[in-house]
């Protein structure tokens, strides 16, 4: 800008002097102005003015050379303004670009931070968890060690194959074992022991919250194979050793009795159509996966929950199951009674009318003190509307599927079930004096 304003100065600077050479001229004339001495004047004035004309010429290429040399600096300093522009654009790029670096670098940061915070959360939470899981493994130890001597008394009560003399406690505990601790609550509110689990049937067990058919089949064969074996589980290589044992003097239908408790759904319902079952029928059994173990157990409720609606089809289907659940389990009972030692005598006190008849010396109780549907001592007992006592589970259990009475046959409401407190206390006092009962 500086040369630019130096080029324009001497350029007026030139002009002026051109104008004033131009001023200092003679005006020229037509006519002589006098004399021979003015011709003289005039001529000097001429040279005057050439010569003044010259120095105006010198000082305008002077300022002519100026305004050149002007102008070169004017677009040096272009050149230059341009140069420093460029790389005041390229500084700008490089800014933005350190910028945007930066931007990112302070996001990675921030998620950096949000890991490392993520990371401390989840070692806090895994840490919780070690620590939960450890509580766990303890407490499992604990109570292996508490279930320890339980177990074995437990194994002492079941070898003497009979459902029937198992106490609450003892049901409970068959309920942990097989998977259906999630009922144990409700089977000990209602004092469900050995005897009343052995007449336990589809309705009664719904109301106890064994909604779902396999649950109901599991606890049917839990009785069943303590009865038969002495054990709650028979493994595979039981079944086949029974089998065998069966097929050695029987036909090869028995033997098949036998292994049904192992078959899968598909061969449960190849056998059933072989036997001339409809295959509508079988075609249900093999969509609700209904395996072999399952028919040895099977009711007329699981049969209707699972589809098979027509009594029809119902009534063969479940006899066909009892005739082969019998065989099973005779074959089951001669197996395990011939390769299985004499059971161990109990500790614990007989439960049922049935142990009481290996106590020569102990005095029968009143026949008012037996309930009327198990014939056992009555504990939690109540007056039902038809005049005679019985232990209230039972009699709820007994309502849940009939409306007679079961003393007199005759129809009966479910209520009033009065608490009869006289009775109860000489049936405890009666027990105090014979503590075998």
């Amino acid at each position: 800008e500086d040369g630019k304003a130096a080029a324009a100065a001497a350029a007026a600077a030139a002009a002026a002097a051109a104008a004033a050479a131009a001023a200092a001229l003679p005006p020229q004339t037509t006519t002589p102005r006098g004399p021979l001495s003015d011709a003289s004047t005039w001529h000097a004035e001429v040279d005057t003015a050439s010569a003044h004309a010259e120095d105006v010429g010198k000082e305008a290429a002077r300022a002519q050379a100026g305004l050149e040399v002007a102008t070169a600096a004017a677009s040096e300093a272009q050149q230059s303004a341009d140069r420093q522009r460029s790389a005041v654009v390229e500084l700008e790029r490089s800014l933005a670009r350190q910028r945007a670096i930066l931007v990112g670098a302070e996001r990675d940061a921030a998620r950096a931070a949000q890991h490392n915070a993520d990371v401390a959360e989840w070692a806090r939470v895994a840490q919780a968890d070690v620590q939960a899981a450890e509580e766990r493994v303890q407490r499992a130890r604990a109570e292996v060690e508490r279930a320890a001597p339980r177990a074995a008394e437990l194994t002492q009560v079941l070898a003497c194959c009979d459902v029937r003399t198992l106490s609450v406690r003892d049901v409970c505990d068959v309920l942990l074992e097989v998977g259906l601790a999630a009922h144990e609550k409700a089977f000990a509110a209602n004092s469900i022991d050995g005897l009343t689990l052995s007449r336990l049937e589809g309705a009664q067990m719904r109301m106890l919250g064994l909604d779902a058919p396999a649950d109901r089949q599991n606890l049917h064969r839990v009785a069943r194979v303590i009865g038969a074996s002495g054990q709650l589980q028979v493994t595979r290589a039981d079944l086949e050793h029974a089998a065998a044992a069966a097929g050695a003097s029987t036909s090869a239908e028995a033997r098949d009795a036998v292994l049904l408790a192992a078959w899968p759904a598909a061969n449960v319902a190849a056998w059933l159509e072989a036997n001339r079952t409809p295959r509508s029928v079988c075609e249900k059994l093999l969509a609700a996966n209904v395996t072999g173990e399952q028919l040895l157990h099977v009711c007329d409720l699981d049969l209707e929950q699972i589809g098979v609606a027509e009594v029809r089809d119902r009534a063969p289907l479940l006899f066909r199951a009892e005739e082969v659940r019998e065989r099973h389990f005779a074959a089951l009972r001669s197996f395990f009674g011939a390769c299985s030692p004499p059971p161990p005598s109990r500790t614990v006190a007989p439960t049922t009318t049935d142990a009481a008849t290996s106590m020569d010396n102990v005095p029968e109780p009143p026949p008012y003190f037996l309930c009327p549907i198990t014939h056992r001592l009555m504990e939690r007992l109540v007056l039902a509307p038809d005049g005679y006592n019985y232990e209230e589970v039972v009699l709820k259990l007994w309502l849940a599927s009939r409306t007679a009475s079961p003393t007199t046959g005759e129809p009966m409401a479910s209520a009033p079930l009065l608490p009869n407190l006289s009775l109860h206390s000489a049936i405890a006092s009666w027990k105090e004096q014979h503590h075998q009962w």
